[in-house]
C-alpha cells in the first residue's frame, strides 16, 4: 500500500521536515520505491504483477515506435527529476534524449511523456497531485492507466480535462511524425 508518510517504517531514518533528493540518494535499497513531492517522502511498496504487466504491455509498444521514429530514451520505471524538493518515478518515462547514453537524472530533459499505471493505493494522488507537478515541469503529456475502467486519461499541459480513452488510444508527440495505435485489447487483454 502506498502512503504519503513523513518516515518509512521499513527503514530507519533520521526526521526530517523536507526531503530532499540528496536524502533519498542516501537510502538503502529495501524494495520500496520512494519519491518526493513538495519535500513530502512517499513510500511505495513493490507493485502488483497486474500493475507490472499493463506497464511492460505499454512500454512494449511504445519502445519500437520510438525506436524506429525518434531514439528516444523510454524508461520504465523512469525518474523525473523536478528540482531539489520533487523527485517522481513514473511507470514509464519517454526521454527525447539519445536511447543509449548515459547521463545522470539531474541532466535529464523533461519527459514527452510520463505514465502512471493507477493502483487503489496512489490513484489520488497520481492523479491530482503528480499530474500537476509533472505538466508545470515541462512534461508534454501524462497518461493514467486505469485497469478496473480499461480506460486511459491522456492530460497535457494545456488540458483542463483529460482525453478519456478506452477501445483503442493513439500518441503523436509530434505533427511530423507518424501516429502510435494501441488498442484496449493489446493493452488490457480481451
Amino acid at each position: 500500500m502506498a502512503m504519503l508518510h513523513p518516515r518509512p517504517s521499513s527503514t530507519h531514518l533520521p526526521e526530517r521536515s523536507v526531503w530532499t533528493v540528496t536524502d533519498l540518494e542516501a537510502l538503502p535499497d529495501d524494495g520500496n520505491r520512494y519519491e518526493i513531492l513538495h519535500g513530502e517522502l512517499l513510500v511505495t511498496p513493490l507493485p502488483s504483477s497486474g500493475h507490472q504487466g499493463v506497464a511492460m504491455r505499454l512500454c512494449l509498444s511504445i519502445a519500437p515506435w520510438c525506436r524506429a521514429h525518434t531514439g528516444w530514451k523510454i524508461l520504465s520505471p523512469g525518474g523525473v527529476y523536478v528540482n531539489e524538493t520533487n523527485w517522481f518515478e513514473p511507470d514509464i518515462a519517454v526521454y527525447p534524449a539519445p536511447e543509449f547514453p548515459d547521463r545522470p537524472w539531474r541532466e535529464m530533459p523533461p519527459p514527452v511523456l510520463v505514465v502512471e499505471v493507477l493502483s487503489s493505493s496512489t490513484r489520488a494522488r497520481d492523479r491530482h497531485h503528480k499530474r500537476p507537478a509533472y505538466l508545470s515541469h515541462g512534461v508534454a503529456e501524462m497518461w493514467t492507466v486505469d485497469q478496473s475502467s480499461r480506460t486511459i486519461e491522456r492530460w497535457t499541459r494545456t488540458s483542463e480535462f483529460p482525453d478519456t480513452l478506452r477501445d483503442s488510444f493513439s500518441w503523436t508527440p509530434d505533427p511530423g511524425l507518424p501516429t502510435l495505435v494501441v488498442t484496449g485489447a493489446e493493452l488490457f487483454g480481451p
